[in-house]
């Protein structure tokens, strides 16, 4: 192969390889689950403080229609509970709601999914996730699983996020098929840098 030749294709090979690593997962999709993981210390606390909201069980996998109107409310819910209740890091990080009107990243995520139950969203489709920050700190977000892909409202983004859009490591997530199980996140490619710019600045954000 002639050198010009040569270089041109090495260049393409590198820029193929480039996306290929650091391109987040494709708009629409539902996080890869794979088999059964412990559930989180902290929801077997709050499971054994609120049993009647972990007991249940779907027929099966579910995804719920993202109509303009559904849509809204995500929005509004996330927007809404991200600013009624103030940031505040809780040391021995226990699953509960506020009762002060401050949160970490566990009350936000477990009063919006009471919120949008209170709507009427279906229990099934609103999912508890764990994940590990690009910061590498414990982090507990809500997904809503939907026909436009799994969604995340999470506390340190201001708006309502495609999953593979944030720089996270995903560790488990709730099972719909019952609400006390949980399933490991298969591992993702890595995600692009520019999606960290949709995190709010270090002073703004808690766990």
């Amino acid at each position: 192969m002639k050198p010009f030749k040569l270089a041109l294709f090495l260049c393409a090979s590198l820029l193929s390889f480039d996306i290929a690593v650091s391109s987040p997962a494709a708009a629409w999709t539902q996080m890869p689950t794979g088999t059964a993981a412990v559930p989180p210390a902290g929801f077997l606390g709050f499971c054994a403080k609120h049993l009647q909201e972990c007991l249940g069980k779907s027929p099966g996998p579910a995804v719920i229609e993202l109509t303009s109107g559904r849509r809204e409310a995500l929005d509004a819910v996330q927007a809404t509970i991200n600013a009624s209740l103030k940031p505040r890091e809780d040391p021995a990080h226990v699953w509960d709601y506020s009762t002060d009107g401050t949160a970490d990243c566990n009350k936000y995520a477990l009063t919006k999914r009471r919120e949008l139950i209170a709507q009427g969203f279906p229990r099934d489709t609103l999912l508890l996730a764990t994940a590990t920050t690009e910061r590498g700190e414990g982090h507990l977000v809500l997904l809503v699983r939907t026909d436009h892909g799994d969604l995340i409202l999470d506390n340190r983004v201001p708006h309502v996020v495609d999953w593979s859009a944030l720089p996270y490591h995903w560790i488990s997530v709730q099972s719909q098929e019952s609400h006390v199980r949980w399933v490991s996140v298969l591992s993702q490619l890595i995600t692009t840098a520019d999606a960290s710019t949709i995190i709010r600045p270090a002073a703004a954000q808690t766990r």
